[in-house]
């Protein structure tokens, strides 16, 4: 087993060494905010897409040290969400079984990558060079997205990315209940397979049990070990039931409480979490191919789904 993984990994680095050589820097060049995106999400309790606004992100040679420390700690996860279509001459057996999470069209002969690929493989200053552009050109911002919100997720917003931004830069409403939004980004030059990223906001801890499950797709989530717990999902269920609102209310206040007692006192906030109820509100980037995220909508948007996840794949529908 070891001398079969060993002639994989050899495979693997020949391979994306030469891409490497012959792409540069130019290769994320367009897709690797979604890099910074996954990383910055799992620690920020602002709306996702004000992240743009930070300047370790505006700034290309921060940039590059913050995604090579992120390298350099292990976190290969986040970059997997910036992908890359070639078209390799010969793409062995051998070479297509080793890359994880890797698409590849015999009909065209086109190989879908991420760059997830290339940080597990490149050596520390070869990575720092493939991705030295940073986003300086700014062109992710034409690429067309999407915005849907409310509790039936309508269809608010259609149009270039630039002119979303705003919407998430603008001062939240204190309130203990989350509001639900989800921002789909379609990123060009990725066909065959095609690449969107969904950024799910106000949906509770329940809904990303379930939705993490599909794992063809790449994901990274709010994590509340970093961030506090401040926000709850309330069923639609609950409202038609006044016994069920007064319930839920009255517990969500009391763990509540109890969680920032803790919080104050010096318990550390991933173990004080565990006195605050499962609909805790949390924001996940999910990002992959149309085929996946086709698959995704066929098991969730089933009348027997639970309400949350069922409600985004019917949204999703629509563009798929």
């Amino acid at each position: 087993m070891k001398d079969l993984r060993d002639t994989y990994r050899r495979h693997q680095r020949a391979f994306l060494y030469r891409l490497f050589e012959e792409l540069g820097g130019e290769a994320f060049r367009q897709t690797l905010f979604l890099s910074f995106l996954g990383a910055r999400i799992c620690y920020a309790d602002t709306p996702p897409l004000s992240l743009f606004a930070e300047e370790r992100f505006r700034d290309p040679e921060k940039l590059g040290a913050f995604l090579v420390r992120l390298k350099a700690a292990g976190h290969g996860s986040v970059f997997a969400h910036s992908p890359l279509v070639v078209k390799p001459e010969e793409p062995s057996p051998a070479l297509l079984a080793s890359l994880y999470k890797a698409w590849f069209d015999p009909e065209t002969g086109s190989l879908q990558l991420n760059l997830r690929h290339f940080a597990e493989i490149l050596e520390p200053s070869d990575f720092e060079a493939l991705i030295a552009p940073g986003v300086a050109d700014r062109t992710f911002l034409d690429f067309e997205a999407v915005l849907f919100e409310g509790p039936e997720l309508s269809l608010n917003y259609s149009g270039p990315l630039r002119d979303l931004l705003p919407r998430f830069e603008e001062p939240q409403e204190e309130s203990l209940w989350a509001r639900s939004r989800v921002a789909v980004i379609r990123v060009p030059g990725q066909e065959p397979f095609g690449w969107l990223a969904v950024i799910v906001e106000g949906f509770s801890r329940i809904f990303s049990h379930q939705f993490v499950r599909h794992t063809w797709l790449n994901f990274n989530q709010r994590s509340h070990r970093y961030t506090a717990v401040d926000q709850f999902v309330r069923p639609p269920s609950f409202e038609e039931v006044p016994e069920a609102t007064r319930l839920y209310g009255e517990e969500v206040e009391r763990g509540l409480s109890a969680y920032r007692k803790l919080v104050k006192a010096g318990v550390r906030k991933e173990d004080a979490r565990f006195l605050t109820p499962q609909g805790a509100a949390t924001t996940v980037l999910a990002t992959g191919p149309w085929f996946v995220w086709k698959d995704f909508v066929e098991k969730r948007a089933h009348p027997k789904a639970q309400w949350e996840i069922r409600t985004l794949a019917r949204a999703l529908s629509k563009l798929l």
